[in-house]
């Protein structure tokens, strides 16, 4: 997905019901409020970062569950002037220990010794 900075959507693979409508926040499109407009808000109030909105249905998408990644896009002169965000579809949404029943928590920490740091216990 392609965001101008005002949050209308640009562009778009499949020109899905979201396409060319707004994702702003004061804005009045359908989808404001949804994953893919919190993603083009959190690339809008922090530009160098690369964010994760975390799954949960998108209506678009047939109300599938949908976790987006967005980022900001900047010219050759680091204006700010647009964001750039992609959908994860709903087969991403699996732990390990669905893919990988032996790879439970218990059976990480016991292959270690030492410290072993854990983000998003229990989610994808």
């Amino acid at each position: 997905f392609f965001f101008d900075t005002q949050g209308d959507l640009i562009y778009s693979v499949y020109k899905e019901s979201d396409y060319a409508t707004n994702f702003k926040a004061t804005g009045n499109g359908p989808w404001k409020d949804s994953g893919l407009g919190d993603a083009f808000e959190a690339a809008m109030a922090s530009p160098d970062q690369v964010h994760y909105i975390d799954w949960k249905p998108y209506g678009p998408s047939g109300g599938a569950p949908a976790a987006f990644f967005a980022a900001a896009i900047k010219d050759k002169d680091g204006v700010l002037v647009g964001v750039y965000s992609i959908q994860l579809p709903p087969e991403f949404e699996r732990s390990i220990e669905e893919l990988q029943p032996e790879c439970d928590l218990q059976a990480i920490a016991e292959a270690f010794e030492g410290a072993v740091n854990v983000a998003g216990l229990g989610r994808p």
